[in-house]
């Protein structure tokens, strides 16, 4: 025999009802039927209660609630009993629903809704649709009877959740369940004291009611019927990738089901790991789905042997702390706090004791708060006034998350891991606990990081694919290749590096795209749409970053904007992570540069700018690891602009300078006014950058930069004129040419930095130098060391061009995945 137990999502409707008993037809074992258990139908426990308090309110509201319920249950009925044979169901429903009828306005005229009344109230949605399903039933020649679970389960007087009398409820089953042909549709939910008042076994006590039957009856197994495909390794509506868990032990669903996992009731597994049985999660919209096996010993593949199950969470939570140096050495003071709680029926969900003794921290219901720092503060009145205990402190607006294995056990490193998570996305952990057999730790935040925290938790165990969420800030060629990388390679990173890259924010100054699922890429550009006001500029962006709170989140920066620069600090303080193609954070002012470096120290993320110098270069990474290796750098010398490079590439080839320059900018290898590369100033902020890196106290100003722009061209002439009048220094460069060939050298204009002291300009290089073989765009930086002396370090390649960029912005990206994941 098998205990079949139906949740209201299941008796949704006619239809719904008509597929119950299908199910319920094949569920027959040696020709036994099972026991059904039935929940309320979808939402009618919630427009009960509605009602209830209504009417206890004094408004007339209630009949119309009580309107909604009497019309649902009709049109359930109208549906399934078309031709009117309802062996009698009718007038026993029409009884039911005048029996509540009369409640409610009594509780109406009363303006009082007791815990009794309300326990009345709240089980009339089991016993209508227990009477319904079994007539249904009977109707189908399939012989039914319907049974009352307060004949049955005996529980005490605390009558919303009523703790059960075990034995006399086993011994009142075995009674009562005789006739084994026979489909016993039992109410869910529901009890009664000895004297027959009725109490309930607290919401989604149906699963409670069906653990009972079948632990007292011996059943094969438990079957709960829901709209789920199974025990999930965390809620699914918080995280997507959440899986259906095949088998898990009682323990474990124990554990997840006491600390948040709505899909099965806290007390549900007792009776049954008593008495052995397996209880099963089925989805009755999907039967065929496997679902999930509950049971003692668990059966799982050696690819799913990960430490951690699953996660649960509790949305809402208050947390008490009792302190104080009188508690110290004092025996009873933890007796005297839970006897104090338990004395007044408050129920406490988590507990936390400093080893120093000096403090008990516990959370519980919101609901029960107040009532529990009264009843505490009066239980250590002496203490308190004596000044040994503090006033219990309240915080409020907290979740607990539980992560929750018996692969935990004995496993080392599993805590180091959850805490460097939470760590390294921000979240701050308020309350630990742990029991010794090490299968739990349950820690308290803040509720508004609870998706965060699960979603981030679920990744690091290997519960699902790793994810980062990339806000990117500017729309121009970089970021427009950065997306176009991304989204060639996402895959790719997906199958090969189990991670996913999410462009979850694209913005620029007028329009902006967000979406926590990630932006389809394909067409980037059509989800863009006009920025409302509240959300204008980069101060509205960044706002929405932080609101979506996403875990594991990059903020791209593909501007040349200073307002951007100046909001890394903010963001690295927020815990996320940045990566920037952006020279005037890092080339800024002193006073930000030494914002940013704080920031980033007293952070848990990744602040990466590796293309700020050499574009896809490694220039920042090869000197911190000389750098960090001990090396000693003696000098740096280089060419990091791809336009000065490419123009001094040609005048060694014997090309006119002014023609060289108007080729650069026809070919669009120089900005729009080649002024702007001639000055020199994009090459000074690379070597300040350098110099900084060094740890030379280096502003812009300590850069001594030679301008390619001769003094009488400095004015605001149009472009056009500009060029035109370049040509006067045609001869002076060809002269350099040749004076330095008489030298056996040649000319480069090039960067350097020696003993704290920076400077670029037009100098004479060996023709042995490296940087007299560079050709076309490239850029090079020379790196003499103590370890590089007789032959210097040579990074050399590219270092312009919006592909290359977006490459290293993409790498940069990549390396802070592999810190946070």
């Amino acid at each position: 025999m098998k205990i079949y137990k139906f949740g209201g999502s299941s008796l949704g409707s006619a239809a719904r009802i008509k597929k119950v008993i299908e199910i319920i037809a094949a569920g027959r074992v040696d020709g036994r039927p099972p026991v059904v258990v039935v929940s309320a139908f979808y939402r009618v426990t919630d427009l009960l209660f509605e009602a209830a308090s209504s009417a206890s309110a004094g408004s007339e509201n209630y009949r119309n609630v009580l309107d909604q319920i009497r019309k649902q249950h009709e049109r359930v009925f109208m549906e399934l009993f078309p031709g009117g044979d309802d062996h009698g169901i009718s007038a026993l429903t029409g009884q039911d629903l005048i029996e509540l009828h009369d409640l409610l306005h009594g509780v109406f005229l009363l303006r009082e809704l007791s815990e009794k009344s309300s326990a009345l109230l709240l089980g009339f949605g089991e016993r209508l649709a227990a009477r319904i399903v079994a007539g249904y039933l009977n109707s189908k020649d399939m012989p039914a009877v319907y049974i009352d679970a307060r004949e049955l389960i005996v529980t005490d007087t605390n009558f919303i959740n009523a703790k059960v009398d075990i034995e006399e409820t086993t011994s009142r089953i075995k009674a009562r369940f005789c006739d084994e042909g026979v489909i016993h549709v039992v109410t869910g939910y529901i009890g009664a004291t000895p004297d027959g008042t009725t109490t309930t076994l607290g919401r989604g006590g149906s699963d409670y009611t069906a653990s009972l039957l079948g632990a007292a009856l011996g059943a094969e197994e438990i079957v709960i019927w829901t709209d789920v495909d199974g025990f999930f390794s965390a809620d699914p509506r918080r995280v997507r990738d959440a899986r259906v868990l095949p088998f898990i032990s009682y323990a474990e669903a124990m554990e997840l089901s006491h600390a948040g996992a709505k899909i099965l009731h806290p007390f549900t597994i007792l009776p049954a790991m008593k008495a052995s049985i397996p209880v099963l999660i089925k989805n009755s919209f999907n039967p065929d789905a496997p679902g999930t096996r509950i049971e003692r010993e668990i059966r799982r593949l050696q690819e799913q042997q990960h430490p951690v199950t699953g996660l649960s969470s509790i949305n809402k939570v208050v947390l008490l702390n009792l302190s104080g140096s009188g508690m110290v050495g004092v025996p009873g003071i933890a007796s005297r706090l839970f006897s104090c709680l338990a004395r007044n029926a408050i129920n406490v969900i988590f507990i936390s004791q400093a080893s120093s003794e000096q403090s008990i921290s516990l959370a519980i219901d919101p609901l029960q708060a107040a009532k529990a720092r009264k009843v505490l503060d009066a239980e250590f009145a002496g203490e308190m006034h004596a000044r040994l205990i503090d006033p219990v402190a309240v915080r409020r607006n907290l979740a607990m998350v539980a992560v929750v294995g018996n692969n935990m056990t004995g496993h080392p490193g599993v805590s180091a891991q959850l805490f460097e998570t939470l760590g390294k996305n921000g979240i701050n952990v308020i309350a630990v606990a742990q029991g010794a057999n090490e299968m739990n730790i349950s820690v308290v935040i803040d509720n508004h990081d609870e998706d965060k925290a699960l979603n981030c938790i679920h990744e690091s165990f290997f519960l699902s694919q790793r994810k980062i969420h990339v806000f990117i800030a500017g729309t121009g060629t970089i970021a427009k290749s950065l997306i176009n990388q991304i989204a060639r390679h996402r895959m790719n990173l997906r199958k090969e590096k189990d991670l996913d890259v999410l462009v979850c924010g694209l913005a620029n100054t007028r329009m902006i795209a967000i979406s926590s699922d990630g932006i389809d890429l394909e067409c980037w550009e059509e989800s863009l749409i006009q920025r409302v006001p509240e959300y204008a500029g980069i101060d509205g962006y960044i706002r929405l970053v932080r609101e979506h709170n996403l875990h594991n989140t990059v903020f791209v920066d593909c501007t040349a904007s200073g307002l951007v620069a100046e909001r890394y600090p903010e963001l690295l303080r927020a815990d996320i992570s940045v990566v920037t193609a952006n020279k005037l954070g890092m080339a800024g002012p002193a006073e930000l540069y030494d914002s940013i470096r704080a920031a980033q120290r007293g952070s848990n993320v990744r602040f990466l700018y590796e293309t700020n110098v050499g574009a896809g270069l490694p220039i920042i990474n090869t000197l911190n690891d000389l750098k960090n290796s001990g090396d000693n750098i003696i000098s740096i010398e280089g060419v990091l602009s791809g336009t000065l490079s490419y123009i001094f590439n040609e005048l060694r080839k014997g090309g006119r300078f002014s023609e060289i320059v108007r080729m650069a900018k026809d070919a669009g290898y120089t900005e729009p006014d080649p002024r702007d590369d001639l000055s020199g100033a994009d090459f000074a902020r690379k070597v300040l950058i350098l110099g900084r890196e060094l740890g030379y106290p280096m502003e812009y100003g300590d850069v001594r930069c030679e301008s390619l722009v001769p003094e009488e061209l400095q004015s605001d002439m149009p472009v056009g004129d500009f060029l035109d009048r370049l040509v006067m220094v045609d001869e002076w460069y060809a002269d350099q040419i040749r004076l330095a060939g008489e030298k056996g050298m040649t000319i480069s204009y090039a960067g350097e930095i020696r003993n704290g002291k920076a400077s670029i300009g037009v100098k004479q290089v060996p023709l042995s130098s490296p940087l007299a073989g560079l050709s076309g765009s490239e850029n090079m930086v020379v790196f003499t060391t103590g370890r590089y002396l007789d032959t210097p370090l040579v990074v050399r390649g590219p270092g312009a061009g919006g592909e290359v960029t977006a490459g290293g912005v993409f790498a940069d990206i990549l390396r802070v995945a592999s810190y946070l994941v």
